[in-house]
């Protein structure tokens, strides 16, 4: 039985990561796509004594559409919220609202049962948290950031003040976004219409999955002006085109923080493979932004080169840890 493989990781997201306490109020929220992975969630959370209900709402078209109103509500009702979806809840006004009560979010969007066993899900997370939080650090204190690459990437956007988060698969009650599992990243949001240049998405993509052909994004203060490509950019731009006015906007950049997480197609890990990229189109208001959109896109970028305030922590997609550790242990001494 695949749920009888799946219990010892669906406690280890359970009971270490999530910490669910008895008679805590639990709400597993899935769609039919995504019953094998929430089943044994729902199971590892009643035999930790949380009061457990599985929802089943249909599946949403894009990352970031708001769920029914019905899951909204319950969502605020909840101490702990595990959105297992196949589309991400995380840049949801439900997801945000339920923050502001205090509810506790764990986002598995598209995580398969094999994502479940092998990858980055099963990972040191002692060790994941202490690059994340030194990643984070750096790119906290940060003013500007350009990110280069081979495939021709070659953007600038302004970080000043911006902050950045800790995504290790915790829940931290700092304003952030929810946590997200599989985990690893450092996340930060660009100042609205800072960032600059030509973004070359080479890995995958929100909505599309794993490329065939790259897609090229041309950026204008802030915003994307030209999606170009093969027809895998043409299925892009017509998403963006039939989104709203602001789902060009750049709404987040992002570096993958863990070892263990590989380039499968899913974005749900490719975006954490330590020293990976992400760009986000669309809504920004989960990681500090004020731009609201119905959408929230990430494009992966598969070997980058990063320079945060001139100096080089990411190069070809190779992040350097030990550089990162120094300058976030300088900040922390200052």
């Amino acid at each position: 039985m695949l749920a009888f493989e799946l219990s010892a990781i669906s406690r280890t997201i359970v009971e270490d990561m999530a910490e669910v306490e008895p008679d805590e109020e639990v709400l597993v929220v899935t769609d039919a796509e995504m019953m094998d992975v929430a089943t044994p969630l729902a199971v590892a959370a009643r035999a930790a004594g949380g009061q457990t209900v599985l929802s089943v709402m249909p599946r949403a078209e894009a990352h970031g559409n708001e769920p029914p109103a019905t899951i909204a509500e319950a969502m605020k009702a909840a101490d702990i919220v595990f959105a297992v979806t196949t589309k991400a809840l995380t840049h949801s006004d439900a997801r945000q609202a339920s923050a502001t009560v205090g509810t506790r979010t764990y986002i598995l969007r598209g995580v398969t049962t094999e994502m479940m066993l092998e990858g980055g899900i099963n990972t040191d997370y002692e060790e994941l948290t202490r690059v994340t939080t030194a990643v984070s650090t750096v790119l906290r204190e940060a003013n500007t950031a350009r990110v280069t690459s081979k495939a021709g990437t070659d953007v600038t956007m302004d970080l000043t003040g911006r902050g950045s988060y800790v995504l290790d698969g915790r829940f931290y009650d700092d304003g952030r976004a929810a946590a997200a599992i599989p985990t690893g990243e450092a996340p930060t949001s660009p100042a609205e219409g800072t960032t600059n240049g030509t973004i070359v998405i080479d890995a995958s993509m929100d909505n599309i999955g794993q490329l065939e052909t790259p897609i090229t994004l041309t950026v204008t203060d802030g915003v994307v002006t030209d999606v170009s490509g093969g027809a895998e950019a043409d299925e892009l731009r017509h998403i963006l085109e039939n989104a709203d006015e602001n789902a060009g906007n750049i709404a987040e950049f992002a570096i993958g923080t863990n070892p263990d997480a590989r380039f499968i197609g899913n974005l749900a890990e490719d975006k954490k493979v330590q020293g990976s990229v992400h760009f986000a189109v669309g809504d920004n208001r989960g990681i500090g932004g004020t731009v609201r959109s119905s959408i929230h896109l990430d494009g992966v970028l598969a070997h980058p080169t990063v320079e945060v305030d001139g100096v080089t922590i990411v190069r070809d997609g190779a992040l350097d840890t030990e550089l990162v550790f120094e300058r976030a242990s300088e900040v922390e001494e200052r």
